[in-house]
């Protein structure tokens, strides 16, 4: 007979639902004795499936050069100058650039004519997760899947489960040392199946990661046997804390929003949260191209929901709605794919958001903008951070002009009308105000992006492509448009 440990409060092997690679529902069956004659119940999972997707920030994103990019870099003696990598933002830690031999390590001493090349937006695009399909299911020993998921480890082998939809502490997909068995019985591992979300499409290290993997466990146990799981239940004050990530998520959840900073609203009830607890809410990451303008991303990320919300549908799941997800200038663009213009999905007729949560949203620009492309990355001297972030991101003007002043995204983050006059100041050595602009009826477009001459000008036409990348293919400030380029 079976290990009794097995068994559920029945006395029965009940298996647990995930949701796999593709949005295929997937029940794991626990095989016993052919005497074993104890009935095997299965619960009906969710049929409703609400996406949350997740948009990083700039810089948030995993990008690749095209091939004939990579070839005129001439990338052949590290180990990331043997591929095709553009931006790998988990490979900026501090070790990596110093003594690593990954994409961090190059940029430290990047000229700013390789810098330009490298964040061409006409040379780059996202490095998704693409796998061998078998019949319409998902091939783990497939070549395109090992490819794949030899490039991703960003989101490393081995990630634990979490419950239920990726992967139960008991099922195969969720042992770490399985693997190999996985594979060969065509199961995805709980890594794989984060990669198909996206999760390794962005900056994975830190507070995103942990944000993706603390949101699809919070979204996905709010109930528990038709009671109020105890993620989200009220816990006593002398009660032990159990600490996720920004602290006891649990005591904020089951407060009134004034508690976590918020201007108004009540507390979450019982019976609101048993209302949407029937439904699953898969927790997607999709990386864009920051480069690029957010007009363009917002096409190429409407599309991808419109696919997303197709995919989960022809699984045989009710799915037309989503919720979305911002970090800076990520915001930008959901709010151009909801613009009848770009994505268009304000009243689109098949997928309708249900909302759009941002954070830190530069809703009317980020003056720091101005100040990164006009001196790079340094504060008085002292390079932001430590010495090795300024070396990667551009340590003066001409190093980060060379890359920015050819970015439409960022440069869309340049302080708009609505920011304000005077927001350029220069002061003296004691903090007194010298002189600040815009000022009266000048306007930031006029008196300091388009400037060509004044020492405070935005951008020295000269450092705007060292790279000699041809006008034909974006390159340089035509004569015609030294006055307008930014405004294009």
């Amino acid at each position: 007979m079976s290990d009794k440990k097995t068994l559920n409060e029945h006395g029965n092997h009940q298996g647990e639902f995930t949701l796999g690679i593709g949005g295929w529902a997937e029940y794991t069956v626990h095989m016993t004795e052919t005497t074993d004659t104890i009935r095997h119940d299965v619960i009906v999972p969710p049929s409703k499936v609400i996406p949350v997707i997740f948009l990083p920030g700039v810089m948030g994103s995993n990008l690749r050069l095209s091939v004939s990019r990579k070839i005129e870099l001439d990338r052949k003696e590290q180990k990331t100058r043997r591929d095709n990598r553009a931006w790998r933002p988990d490979d900026i830690g501090k070790f990596d650039v110093i003594y690593g031999d990954e994409i961090g390590n190059w940029f430290k001493n990047a000229s700013p004519a390789q810098r330009q090349l490298n964040f061409d937006p006409n040379e780059t695009e996202v490095e998704y997760y693409h796998y061998t399909q078998s019949k319409d299911r998902f091939d783990p020993e497939g070549p395109e899947t090992l490819a794949a998921d030899a490039r991703h480890q960003n989101v490393p082998d081995g990630m634990p489960p979490i419950p239920p939809l990726m992967g139960h502490y008991r099922s195969l997909a969720a042992d770490p040392g399985a693997d190999a068995l996985n594979r060969q019985r065509k199961f995805a591992t709980v890594s794989q199946i984060a990669r198909w979300r996206g999760w390794s499409e962005v900056l994975f290290k830190g507070p995103y990661g942990e944000m993706l993997k603390t949101a699809e466990r919070y979204l996905n146990n709010i109930t528990e046997k038709g009671a109020i799981g105890p993620l989200w239940t009220a816990r006593a004050p002398d009660a032990p804390r159990r600490t996720w990530v920004g602290g006891d998520l649990t005591s904020l959840l089951v407060q009134a929003p004034q508690a976590f900073g918020a201007s108004s609203g009540t507390a979450l009830t019982t019976d609101e949260l048993k209302k949407i607890a029937p439904c699953w809410y898969p927790v997607h990451a999709m990386g864009y191209n920051f480069i690029r303008s957010n007009a363009d991303s917002a096409l190429v990320i409407a599309e991808r929901i419109r696919a997303l919300v197709t995919g989960y549908q022809k699984r045989g799941l009710k799915c037309k709605e989503v919720i979305i997800v911002t970090h800076s200038m990520g915001g930008l663009l959901a709010r151009a794919l909801i613009h009848p213009r770009y994505g268009n999905l304000l009243d689109d007729k098949d997928v309708k958001v249900l909302g759009i949560y941002h954070n830190v949203m530069p809703t009317m620009g980020a003056a720091s903008a101005y100040k990164r492309i006009r001196f790079g990355f340094m504060e008085n001297g002292i390079h932001v951070s430590d010495d090795y972030t300024a070396k990667v991101l551009g340590k003066d003007g001409q190093n980060a002009t060379a890359i920015l002043a050819n970015a439409p995204a960022p440069l869309e983050m340049l302080p708009g009308a609505k920011y304000g006059k005077e927001w350029l100041k220069v002061v003296d050595a004691r903090g007194e105000l010298l002189w600040s602009w815009p000022r009266g009826d000048e306007t930031a477009l006029a008196h300091i992006y388009q400037e060509r001459d004044a020492w405070w000008r935005l951008v020295n036409p000269d450092w705007v492509n060292p790279g000699n990348v041809i006008a034909e293919k974006g390159g340089g400030v035509k004569k015609s448009l030294r006055a307008s380029w930014i405004c294009e």
